[in-house]
């Protein structure tokens, strides 16, 4: 490593590790005016309150104040970003710092309020669009970029192995709650599941587009598929119907965003924040009059 890229990585962990200065609310209305929410996760202050990750750092909801506070002083594109299962503050995100070039993986143990670089990934710096810690293990990380490898840590993102291949046209991945090594992958052709950490995948639906998956607070597995609407996946892989009216046709990002396992929140297919308090049955616009 050259003396430039040196003094550029300790540049980049001091910044990232910077004591953050205290930030003022804005209206939520304005937040979601002014930038792209790439992640959605469960917040610090109870069932009324969530996290998203934007192309303009991490930012904490209230959604009954209807307002948004940034954390921390990142204005970094948080394009990946996970939540440890289970912890009240330590999450993961990769990405784009402001100034160019990808953050490989970071991490945060209070809240998104500070950061410290953990490692470049595989042929780094990564920049994973799909990433998520392990549902069923916190210490295992899947990863994915632009390359479609799927990328495994099983040591907290300190190292990383090639695992598999991603299925063609990915749009979101999901771990399982009971088994680390089970992948589910949306895709524009379908939801897929590989049960060797990526190596294979074998189709659940084949028949329409599958913009989102989650596997929720609950262990349930939930998606939306393009033809059916919300449902969720049963152990032996069983398709039940939850709702085929959702906001603007379909949803992204869809996420338990408390450990009352009834309350999601997602995206629209029009970029409208959306709230549901009954497990996916009925829809709210988040930004309410």
């Amino acid at each position: 490593m050259t003396g430039n890229r040196i003094m550029f990585r300790l540049a980049l962990i001091a910044t990232l590790a910077a004591p953050a200065a205290a930030e003022e609310a804005i209206p939520l209305a304005d937040l979601l005016s002014k930038t792209h929410i790439h992640g959605i996760a469960p917040g610090a202050g109870g069932i009324d309150s969530l996290t998203l990750a934007t192309h303009d750092g991490l930012w904490a909801v209230d959604l009954a104040g209807q307002r948004a506070t940034r954390l921390g002083l990142s204005r970094d594109d948080f394009m990946g970003y996970s939540t440890v299962p289970g912890s009240t503050g330590t999450a993961y995100a990769s990405g784009h710092p402001v100034t160019g070039g990808n953050l490989g993986v970071i991490r945060s143990d209070d809240a998104g309020t500070s950061w410290t670089h953990v490692s470049d990934g595989l042929n780094g710096p990564v920049d994973f669009h799909n990433m998520e810690v392990s549902r069923a293990d916190p210490a295992v990380i899947y990863g994915i970029g632009h390359d479609g490898v799927v990328q495994r840590s099983g040591d907290g993102g300190l190292s990383w192995e090639a695992s598999g291949q991603a299925p063609d046209k990915l749009i979101d991945i999901a771990t399982s709650a009971e088994d680390a090594a089970t992948l589910y992958a949306a895709t524009e052709t379908g939801l897929l599941l590989s049960r060797d950490k990526g190596a294979s995948w074998s189709a659940i639906l084949d028949d329409a587009p599958v913009s989102t998956v989650d596997v929720g607070a609950d262990g349930v597995v939930r998606a939306v598929d393009l033809a059916q609407g919300l449902i969720t996946i049963g152990p032996a892989l069983e398709i039940v119907p939850v709702s085929n009216d959702l906001p603007d046709g379909y949803l992204l990002l869809l996420a338990t965003i408390s450990t009352a396992p009834h309350r999601l929140a997602a995206m629209s297919a029009k970029g409208r924040l959306v709230v549901s308090d009954d497990g996916g049955h009925s829809w709210r616009d988040a930004l309410t009059p």
